[in-house]
């Protein structure tokens, strides 16, 4: 399993060497070697190479921009399509977190893969209309105050709904 670098750990302000960087982060010297040779700028060709800090930040952040997708409010990113996909409806499951937000699960529609993103609480109706979800009439009346919520009416939709 991959493990992604903290771009925390480096101060902006310094010069970091191969080894400094392999330590600081926990990788091998020759993943570092790897990185300058795919376009991580050095300071100058001199031995031993130095690497400003700033410059390494800025090359962790592209290379996180990179694997990222762009996705829609109701779609979410499936790593094994490559692509932002729409769960199937069956599976779609939001579970509320703090400070506002939701945890939306759900099942990618062409290959079966799991998914999860997490959205505002506030989006989730709009989301799960655009999906094509109804809404049972009863559950979205509700007001639970010191309770959990409930992941009505993403559970299930209710038979004597038009």
């Amino acid at each position: 399993m991959t493990r992604r670098n903290s771009a925390n750990r480096i101060k902006r302000n310094r010069n970091y060497t191969v080894i400094d960087i392999s330590e600081t982060l926990g990788v091998h010297p020759k993943t570092v070697r790897n990185w300058i040779r795919v376009g991580l700028p050095v300071v100058d060709k001199k031995r031993p190479l130095l690497i400003n800090g700033a410059d390494l930040k800025v090359h962790f952040k592209h290379k996180r921009k990179a694997i990222m997708f762009d996705c829609d409010e109701h779609e979410m990113c499936c790593f094994r399509c490559k692509q932002p996909m729409k769960p199937s409806i069956e599976s779609v499951l939001f579970i509320a977190k703090p400070a506002g937000m939701a945890h939306m699960k759900g099942v990618c529609e062409e290959c079966g893969c799991r998914m999860n993103k997490y959205v505002s609480w506030r989006n989730v109706n709009d989301i799960w209309l655009e999906l094509k979800g109804k809404l049972p009439i009863a559950e979205k009346h509700i007001i639970l105050r010191g309770q959990n919520l409930l992941n009505c009416p993403f559970g299930g939709v209710f038979s004597d709904e038009k």
